[in-house]
């Protein structure tokens, strides 16, 4: 039984490139989807507070029960992957999905909307293990950046689409002057969700031999087990904790809320300034991939990434008053930042652990420091900003966090030139035996 799983959407022979990008594109909607789902309460996070009767400083849970779920299933994810074969496991993501935004839309109580939460979270943090994990099955190494550079646009995308169309959504149902106005919210990603399935069910396809295993795509010839640099694939990802802190749990989810409140805006403006970083993150993300694969900088983008989020933070996002010049500045910087730390990130862990199981290790642990920077700040960024103020939170805890983020990538991670130089000893050793 296991093994008919594991074989469901497993092809004969190796994909032709229109099959990798189909099954691509439904990976991808499937992820923005996941996004979307996270980030839509964002908009109007303190009115669905008020209806659900929970106080201020307990909003941030609503991010946080999201998050406890990609915490704890990151390992066991990726194990289930393994076991069960892609295929059966994301559609079975899918799934939970929609059951999980099923139960919140349909609440009206706080605890009935948190457990719909956490199911929503649970395929969002299945999504953060297995939608990386699939590229270097699905695409050849040589073609990774790429392939992560517009695959780690998942996040930037679902959160454009929720900054965009959840305020719309919620001012149309009534907004303010309307009770649980912001359920139709759900009522989208519904959609969304049950057309995730239905193309996931067509188009999702793994080839007979994944990718990372083989010699320059060829099926009768397997690579050969290098070395793999252990050390580093952790230390790249584990730090991708202070990205995901910084932008998800204190800019994506309270920034709305600080122009509400601080600059003045309304629920729909406030959702669309930072949704230029997004913006801005999406076309950069995929060239920075595309130049990645060329001139092999996937190091030096992830240090540069984490130091423009410390000069952003630091003296940008958070000025007082209504001058709107620091918050634009910031969100342009940012839009920059993500296009560099995310895809650097996802690019060079394969570069550096290409052995296909310890690959799914190091990026597990990604997926894994995504979730526990969710937990961490679900839990204790609202009480820290309600205690410190916006802009000391930025100045004494995020900008430190992202310069600490920077020197250890610089200190600990090889660089993709020196890993490629490493490869090509390891090339003519074998070809010498």
């Amino acid at each position: 039984m296991t093994l008919s799983v594991s074989k469901f959407g497993v092809q004969p022979g190796q994909l032709t490139p229109a099959q990798r990008w189909l099954c691509f594109a439904a990976l991808f909607f499937l992820g923005f989807t996941a996004t979307f789902n996270q980030f839509k309460v964002a908009p109007a996070i303190q009115y669905i507070g008020v209806d659900l009767g929970m106080p201020v400083d307990m909003l941030s849970q609503i991010m946080g029960v999201f998050s406890i779920a990609g915490m704890l299933l990151a390992y066991p994810g990726m194990w289930v992957m393994q076991r069960c074969g892609v295929k059966s496991s994301i559609v079975a993501t899918a799934c939970i999905q929609l059951v999980g935004s099923v139960v919140c839309a349909v609440s009206t109580t706080a605890p009935v909307f948190l457990v719909g939460r956490t199911l929503e979270g649970v395929a969002y943090g299945l999504v953060c293990v297995i939608g990386p994990n699939i590229m270097p099955r699905l695409f050849p190494l040589k073609n990774q950046g790429a392939a992560m550079g517009i695959w780690s646009q998942w996040t930037p995308m679902g959160v454009v689409i929720a900054f965009f169309l959840a305020p719309l959504i919620y001012d149309a149902a009534g907004g303010t002057s309307v009770a649980f106005s912001w359920q139709p919210i759900w009522y989208v990603s519904l959609v969304m969700e049950v057309i995730a399935i239905l193309w996931l069910l067509v188009s999702c396809k793994m080839p007979a031999v994944p990718e990372n295993e083989l010699v320059a795509g060829d099926p009768s010839r397997r690579r050969a087990p290098g070395r793999n640099f252990m050390l580093a694939g952790f230390m790249v990802c584990a730090v991708f904790f202070v990205w995901v802190y910084v932008y998800v749990a204190n800019i994506n989810t309270l920034y709305p809320t600080f122009l509400q409140n601080v600059k003045g805006l309304g629920v729909f403006d406030s959702s669309m300034l930072p949704n230029w970083t997004a913006i801005i993150t999406i076309p950069l993300g995929i060239v920075f991939g595309i130049l990645a694969d060329r001139y092999r900088f996937r190091k030096a983008m992830v240090i540069v990434g984490y130091l423009i989020v410390a000069v952003s933070v630091a003296f940008f996002f958070y000025t007082p008053g209504a001058d709107m010049t620091g918050p634009w500045t910031g969100c342009i910087l940012m839009g920059l930042a993500g296009a560099l730390v995310p895809t650097g990130t996802r690019a060079i862990a394969p570069v550096l652990v290409p052995e296909p199981r310890k690959t799914d290790l190091v990026l597990a642990t990604m997926a894994f420091a995504t979730g526990l920077a969710q937990v961490v700040g679900g839990y204790i960024v609202s009480p820290l900003v309600t205690s410190l103020g916006y802009q000391v939170n930025a100045q004494l805890i995020l900008a430190p966090l992202a310069v600490l983020a920077a020197v250890l990538v610089a200190v600990f991670v090889k660089s993709d030139r020196a890993v490629a130089e490493v490869r090509a000893e390891e090339e003519r050793a074998e070809e010498r035996a």
